[in-house]
C-alpha cells in the first residue's frame, strides 16, 4: 500500500522540471492537434490526455506556488507597503483612474471629432465628468497633505464629496444618453475575438470588487476615499452594462424585442443606482455638515 501511495504522490507532485516540461508539451501538442485538420486521432488524444494531466498536476501544486508569490510579495519592502496599506492602495487607485480616464476621454473626442458620430461624443462625455470627478479628488488628495488641522481636512474633503456628489448628477445624465442610443439606436458595441470572455471576467471582477469597496468605505470617515470608492460602483455598473451589450451583440439578434427589452431594463436599473448613490451622497453630508455647525468648527474652506 505504501509503495501505491508513494507513486501516486510522485505522479501527482512531479519536479518543477518536470512540470515545466510537462505544460509546454502539452501546449504544442494541444496547438497542433487544433490546428492541424489532418492530424492523426491517436496524437490528438494523446495530447488530451497529457494536457488534462498537466493541468492536474499544476492544480495540485496551486498551494505551494500561491504561498511561494505571497511570501515573495510581502518580502519586497514595496509591495508589502502596497499590500498592508490601505491608504496607499486608495491613492494609487485614484492616480492611475484619473490618468486612465482623462487619456480615454481624449481619445474619444479625437474620434467623435474625426468620425463625426454621437455615440463616441456621448462615450467622451461620460468619461470627461469621471476624469473631473477624479481630478477633485485628486487637487484635494494632495493638498491635504500641506493642511496638519485634521477638522480642516474634514471640511474641505466634505465639500469635494459635495461636489462630486452633484457630478454624480451629471454622470447620470450621460450615462441615460448612453443607454437610449442602445435601446432606441439600436448601438451595438463590439470586442473582436475572445476578447469578450476576458472583458466579462474583469467586469464581474471588478464590480465585486466595487461593491466590497463600497460596504468597507460606507461611513464617510475620510470623504476623500468614500468618494473614489462610490466613483469605482458607478464605473463598474456602467461596464456591467456595457458587456451585456456586446454579449446580446455578439451572441443575440440585434433588433429583436427581448435584446432591447433586456438592454434598457439593465440601463435604467443603472441610471437608478447610481441616481440613488448620488442622492444618498448629498443628503449624507448635509447631515455631516450639520454635526459639524453643531460643534462650532465649521468655516467656509475649500
Amino acid at each position: 500500500m505504501d509503495k501505491w501511495k508513494k507513486i501516486g504522490k510522485r505522479l501527482l507532485f512531479p519536479s518543477r522540471i518536470l512540470i515545466f516540461f510537462l505544460v509546454n508539451i502539452s501546449a504544442g501538442l494541444l496547438v497542433y492537434a487544433f490546428s492541424k485538420s489532418g492530424c492523426l486521432e491517436a496524437v490528438a488524444y494523446f495530447s488530451y490526455a497529457l494536457s488534462a494531466y498537466a493541468l492536474t498536476v499544476v492544480c495540485a501544486r496551486m498551494p505551494d506556488i500561491f504561498r511561494g508569490m505571497k511570501a515573495a510579495l510581502y518580502g519586497n519592502r514595496y509591495t508589502n507597503k502596497y499590500l498592508t496599506e490601505r491608504e496607499l492602495r486608495v491613492r494609487i487607485s485614484l492616480y492611475l483612474g484619473f490618468i486612465i480616464n482623462i487619456c480615454y476621454a481624449v481619445f474619444k473626442v479625437l474620434m467623435g471629432v474625426w468620425y463625426q458620430t454621437a455615440w463616441l461624443f456621448a462615450m467622451a462625455g461620460y468619461s470627461t465628468i469621471l476624469s473631473s470627478m477624479r481630478f477633485i479628488l485628486v487637487y484635494r488628495d494632495l493638498t491635504d497633505k500641506k493642511t496638519e488641522n485634521e477638522e480642516e481636512k474634514r471640511i474641505r474633503g466634505l465639500n469635494s464629496y459635495k461636489i462630486c456628489g452633484w457630478l454624480m448628477l451629471l454622470l447620470n445624465i450621460a450615462i441615460s444618453v448612453i443607454v437610449i442610443m442602445v435601446v432606441f439606436e439600436k448601438q451595438e458595441i463590439s470586442y473582436p475575438g475572445y476578447m469578450i470572455y476576458a472583458i466579462s471576467a474583469y467586469t464581474f471582477y471588478y464590480l465585486i470588487k466595487a461593491i466590497r469597496n463600497i460596504v468597507r468605505y460606507w461611513h464617510r470617515y475620510n470623504p476623500v476615499f468614500s468618494a473614489v470608492k462610490r466613483i469605482e460602483l458607478a464605473k463598474a455598473l456602467v461596464s456591467l452594462f456595457t458587456m451585456q451589450v456586446a454579449m446580446l451583440t455578439q451572441f443575440g439578434e440585434n433588433g429583436d424585442f427581448s435584446y432591447q427589452a433586456a438592454n434598457g431594463a439593465t440601463g435604467f436599473a443603472v441610471c437608478i443606482i447610481i441616481n440613488t448613490m448620488a442622492a444618498l451622497m448629498l443628503s449624507g453630508v448635509k447631515k455631516d455638515y450639520a454635526l459639524i455647525e453643531e460643534r462650532g468648527i465649521i468655516n467656509e474652506k475649500g
